[in-house]
């Protein structure tokens, strides 16, 4: 029924109940959000905010993803065809350029409560970009333990650990984490999602570039009916780095909205724009630099569909930078088929 009729109430709630039970509780926790946006009773309210509350802090979970990537330039190298080096001009040859690459990305999440004390977690994340070749492979992987401390609907969540990341099978950054996030609920239809974060980088090959990476970022997640999301935020990113050309500033704005159709489909759209300025002048170029960047990316699934037990999505994207330093502007189209799960 739900997929003829997105807008039908008792179906949406049997569905989230149904996928919390089978532990998809990602897609029950959207499913009763988009609830909430409705008239409901109160006492019906009250018991989804308490389901919401249990997959939030107290249910296991563990998500895999599994994506084929399409990439027209995934080494961002400069779109320019002329670079200024020394106050003279330098023509980059084609092979300078990016060139269409085809991989695999694999993620993997898990969040874990105790289960005596279910408001202490452990969480792990990790991600794998294969390529033809080496030239493109990258493993990430953090992971922390936290506390989340609950005040009737509202809750802050923090957490510590450490990070580290491998390019080209040898190990580029490790560091440490700590995290701080925040969920205000001010109405059904209404809530407040903060984070603040700190990470260090320690490269064992490039230490100009150790240093401390900062994010406050502040999002409002507005559901104004069953079959419509909205995500309105912003933020702030500090890098501080051994040397102070590597080191800037970087605000950010971005909005995201999806929408279910008949049929079970669900398409979305996401526009993200940020600017970076840097400390001193990088030293190869003589100039700070200053870049200004914009994304939109475009993703549609049905929930209908399901292989094996996981869910394929589509999704294409296209990035756009602009920066006083010619080498430093690019420009690439990306796509991803994927399929994911969740226990």
């Amino acid at each position: 029924m739900l997929v003829r009729d997105p807008t039908l109430i008792r179906p949406r709630l049997e569905l989230a109940l149904a996928l919390q039970n089978s532990g998809e509780r990602e897609a029950a926790k959207y499913h009763y959000e988009q609830v909430l946006s409705a008239p409901l009773p109160d006492a019906v309210k009250w018991n989804i905010y308490r389901q919401l509350g249990d997959i939030r802090a107290r249910s296991p979970s563990l998500k895999l993803t599994l994506e084929i990537a399409s990439d027209t330039n995934p080494q961002q190298i400069t779109s320019s065809k002329v670079v200024m080096i020394g106050g003279l001009p330098y023509t980059l040859t084609d092979t300078s350029q990016g060139n269409l690459k085809w991989g695999v990305a694999a993620a993997a999440e898990l969040h874990y409560p105790l289960p005596d004390a279910p408001d202490w977690f452990a969480q792990g994340y990790g991600l794998a970009y294969e390529y033809p070749g080496r030239d493109l492979d990258n493993l990430y992987g953090q992971a922390s333990f936290g506390k989340r401390f609950e005040w009737g609907l509202d809750e802050i969540t923090l957490s510590a650990g450490g990070h580290v990341s491998a390019y080209r099978d040898r190990r580029q950054y490790t560091g440490w984490l700590a995290r701080a996030t925040g969920l205000w609920v001010m109405s059904p239809k209404l809530a407040w999602l903060g984070e603040a974060s700190v990470k260090t980088y320690e490269y064992p090959r490039l230490r100009f570039l150790n240093g401390e990476l900062s994010v406050l970022n502040m999002f409002a997640v507005l559901i104004p009916n069953p079959t419509r999301r909205w995500e309105l935020g912003g933020g702030l990113a500090h890098y501080s780095s051994a040397e102070d050309a590597y080191s800037y500033w970087q605000p950010s704005v971005s909005a995201r909205v999806s929408q279910e159709w008949p049929g079970g489909w669900i398409t979305g759209m996401r526009v993200q724009a940020q600017q970076a300025k840097y400390r001193a002048p990088d030293p190869f170029f003589g100039l700070v630099r200053k870049d200004t960047e914009g994304r939109v990316e475009l993703d549609v699934l049905n929930r209908k569909i399901r292989w094996w037990g996981f869910s394929p999505q589509l999704m294409f994207g296209y990035v756009k930078r602009q920066s006083n330093l010619e080498i430093y502007r690019y420009d690439r189209t990306y796509s991803r088929v994927g399929l994911s799960t969740s226990f």
